[in-house]
C-alpha cells in the first residue's frame, strides 16, 4: 500500500462532488447529502479489449473514503466508534451502470502496539488494518493482491494505518440499478470494524428510477446498523466505552468475562480486561438508523442469550393517505437476521439485492408475519402507500433463529396525516438485463456447501469455537472450489441440525456474481428472485444457481455474519476463463488405460 499524508487526503476530500438529497421526515437523520459520481470521470476504458482493473500510476479519484476513529454521544454514553470520512453511516455513494467507479480507501485509524498474535489467520488480528469490498455490485475480484488477481497464493489486501489503496472498480454497462453497499473486508478485522460503524450505502441509478409512479415517490434510504461496545480498558481514555480488544482476549457470553487462552494449558485464562472479540453477545449494543439509535441491549448475566431489551424513540416518516413512498431498506448489522413487517400496510417489494423483479410483488400485511426477511446485508426496496390516518411501525419482529434472541424491534414510524391524495403504484417494471433466468440444461455441475459450527473450539481454541465450510476453516491461501467463466452452476447451501453442528441460521454471500434463488428450505421461489446473499435457516438448505459472468480471478464466499467470517466461515473460489482441454487422442486413452491398471 502506499503512504498518504494528511494534507495529501484533504486535498484529495476536496475534490468530491456531492448532489443534494430529498425527502422530509420527522427526526429522520440522513447523514450527509449522496455522493454522485461526476460521468466526466466515469465512463469505462477499454485498454487492448480489456476492461481495466489496476489503478493506474496517474490515478485521480472520485471519491476518498477515509477511515479513522471518531468519538460520538450514544444515549448519554462517550463512545470510541471507527467510521468513514468521519460519520456513521459513510457517504451514500450514487453511480450509474458502465461507469468507472474510482475510490481511493486511506486509512487512518490510530496504529495500535497489541504484540500476541501467532499468526493464525482464523484469529481476529490487525484491528486496525482494513481494504474495501462494495457489496452486490457485479465487478471484478477486488479482495486479493493484486486487484483481479488470479494467483491462488495471492494475499489479502491489507491497509495498514498511514497507508492507501486506489480501487478502479469497473461497472458492467448491464449492472441491475438499487441499493447495494461497501464495507470493510479485511479478515480478521471485519466484524471488528463493521459493528464500530464502516459502512455505507452505495445506490446506482437506472432504468427503475424513471419509471413515472416510482420517480414521483420521495426516496427514503433506511441504513439499518449495530454498534458493539465494551467498557474502555485504557487508562486516562476521554470517552467510555469502544470495541478495541487485546489480542486474543476473548468475551465470555456465558460468563460475562473476558478469557485469553494459554496454548501451554490448553485453557483460557481469566483476566481483568472487559473488552475481548465476541462471537456473542456485547457488553452494550445499539441498534441505529441512518445513524441515530432506535433500540438498546445490554449483556443478561441471568440469561446470557437473551439480553436486557430496551425500545428507544424511533424516528417518524410522514406521509399522506394515498401518497406513495420509496423504502430502500439495507441491514448492514453484523449479525442480526431482521424478519420485517410495515404495520397494517402492504408492501409492494421492488426489488432484493439491488435487482427489481419484473413487477411489484404485493405482500399483504398480516399481525405477526414478516412481509420481508433480511438476513445481514441483504437489501429490500419497496413503496408504501399510506392508508388511513394514524401512526404505523415499521417492525423487526421477533426471531429465535439465531444464538441470541432476536427480540422485536421499532425501527421507525409511518405517520400518515394531512390531505389524501391518490398516487398509484406500477404495474410493471424494467426487466433486468444481466441475470438471464438459468435452464436446467445449462447446468455443469452441481455442489454441496455445509455451514456449521463446534463448540467448544477444537481447531481453533483461541477463539473456543470453530466456524466451518465442509468442516473446513479459513485457509487464505487455499482454493477448494473452481469455476470457469461462461458456466452454470447449482450451488446447495446447508445449514445441518443441532446434532450435526447447525446451532443457528446463517446468511450465505458470494462475491463477483449475484445468483438466481431456486429453491428456500424446499420451497420453490419465483424466477426472477436474484439475490447475492441469502439467509439459510438451521436444519434447512437453500438452492441456488450461478452463471460466471464477464470477471476472472480469486474471490470469496461466506457467512455474513460478522464474527464467524473472520474465525473460519469463509472459503476461497476461482474463476478460470477456459475449462482446461482434454486430451482425448487414442494414444492418450492408451496410456490412460496402462496407469488405471497399474
Amino acid at each position: 500500500m502506499r503512504e498518504v499524508t494528511r494534507r495529501k487526503f484533504m486535498t484529495l476530500a476536496a475534490t468530491v462532488g456531492v448532489a443534494a438529497a430529498s425527502g422530509e421526515a420527522e427526526g429522520f437523520s440522513p447523514g450527509p447529502p449522496p455522493t454522485e459520481i461526476p460521468s466526466t470521470f466515469n465512463s469505462a476504458v477499454e485498454v487492448d479489449g480489456m476492461l481495466p482493473v489496476a489503478a493506474p500510476e496517474d490515478f485521480v479519484p472520485d471519491l476518498v473514503l477515509d477511515a479513522a476513529f471518531i468519538t460520538k454521544i450514544l444515549d448519554g454514553h462517550k463512545v470510541r466508534l471507527r467510521a468513514y470520512n468521519g460519520v456513521i453511516p459513510g457517504p451514500m455513494i450514487e453511480t450509474r451502470a458502465g461507469r468507472t467507479l474510482k475510490i481511493r480507501v486511506t486509512n487512518s485509524l490510530t496504529p495500535e502496539a497489541n504484540p500476541g498474535w501467532a499468526g493464525d489467520m482464523d484469529v481476529p488480528h490487525e484491528m486496525e488494518h482494513t481494504n474495501l469490498h462494495l457489496h452486490g455490485l457485479d465487478i471484478a475480484p477486488h479482495i486479493f493482491e493484486p486487484l483481479g488477481t488470479s494467483d491462488v497464493g495471492a494475499p489479502m489486501i491489507s491497509i495498514a494505518p498511514g497507508q492507501y489503496k486506489d480501487y478502479p472498480f469497473v461497472i458492467p454497462s448491464d449492472q441491475s440499478p438499487g441499493l447495494n453497499w461497501y464495507h470493510p473486508h479485511s479478515h480478521g478485522s471485519t466484524a471488528i470494524q463493521g459493528v464500530s460503524g464502516m459502512a455505507g450505502g452505495l445506490i446506482v441509478k437506472g432504468a427503475i428510477d424513471e419509471v413515472p409512479e416510482i420517480k414521483a415517490a420521495k426516496d427514503y434510504p433506511l441504513v439499518v446498523q449495530d454498534i458493539g461496545l465494551f467498557p474502555t480498558d485504557k487508562s486516562g481514555a476521554d470517552y467510555s466505552d469502544s470495541y478495541e480488544p487485546k489480542q486474543n482476549a476473548m468475551w465470555q457470553t456465558f460468563g460475562g468475562n473476558v478469557t485469553i487462552y494459554n496454548p501451554q494449558t490448553g485453557k483460557a485464562d481469566p483476566t481483568n480486561l472487559k473488552c475481548g472479540f465476541t462471537t456473542g453477545d456485547y457488553a452494550l449494543r445499539y441498534y441505529l438508523l441512518n445513524g441515530e439509535p432506535f433500540f438498546k441491549e445490554t449483556h443478561n448475566d441471568d440469561k446470557p442469550t437473551n439480553p436486557h431489551a430496551k425500545q428507544m424513540e424511533p424516528q417518524v416518516f410522514k406521509l399522506r393517505s394515498g401518497e406513495v413512498v420509496r423504502f430502500r431498506l439495507l441491514n448492514a448489522c453484523s449479525d442480526l437476521m431482521m424478519p420485517v413487517q410495515v404495520e397494517q400496510h402492504a408492501m409492494y417489494l421492488l426489488a432484493m439485492d439491488g435487482n427489481n423483479f419484473d413487477a411489484p410483488e404485493v405482500l399483504e400485511w398480516n399481525n405477526n408475519v414478516p412481509q420481508v426477511t433480511l438476513g445481514p446485508a441483504n437489501r429490500a426496496e419497496f413503496l408504501i402507500k399510506g392508508g388511513k390516518p394514524g401512526k404505523y411501525r415499521i417492525l423487526q419482529l421477533e426471531q429465535t433463529q439465531q444464538f441470541l434472541v432476536g427480540v422485536q424491534k421499532t425501527i421507525a414510524v409511518i405517520e400518515v396525516s394531512g390531505t389524501p391524495v391518490n398516487m398509484k403504484i406500477p404495474r410493471e417494471l424494467p426487466p433486468i438485463r444481466r441475470d438471464a433466468p438459468i435452464e436446467d440444461h445449462e447446468i455443469k455441475k452441481t455442489r454441496y456447501f455445509v455451514f456449521s459450527s463446534e463448540f467448544p473450539g477444537v481447531r481453533n481454541p483461541v477463539v473456543g469455537i470453530d466456524f466451518y465450510v465442509n468442516n473446513q476453516l479459513y485457509d487464505e491461501f487455499a482454493v477448494p472450489t473452481t469455476v470457469f467463466l461462461n458456466q452454470c452452476e447449482e450451488w446447495h447451501i446447508i445449514v445441518p441440525s443441532g446434532e450435526h453442528g447447525g446451532t443457528e441460521g446463517h446468511p450465505f454471500h458470494i462475491h463477483v456474481n449475484d445468483f438466481e434463488v431456486k429453491s428456500i428450505a424446499g420451497i420453490k421461489q419465483r424466477r426472477d428472485l436474484i439475490q447475492d446473499t441469502i439467509w439459510v435457516q438451521q436444519n434447512t438448505a437453500s438452492v441456488i444457481r450461478m452463471r460466471f459472468k464477464e470477471w476472472t480471478g480469486k474471490s470469496v464466499f461466506h457467512c455474513h455474519i460478522l464474527p464467524h467470517e473472520d474465525t473460519g466461515m469463509m472459503q476461497n473460489f476461482l474463476i478460470l476463463p477456459d475449462v482446461p482441454a482434454m486430451d482425448m487422442s487414442e494414444k492418450s486413452m492408451k496410456s490412460l488405460k496402462l496407469e488405471r491398471q497399474r
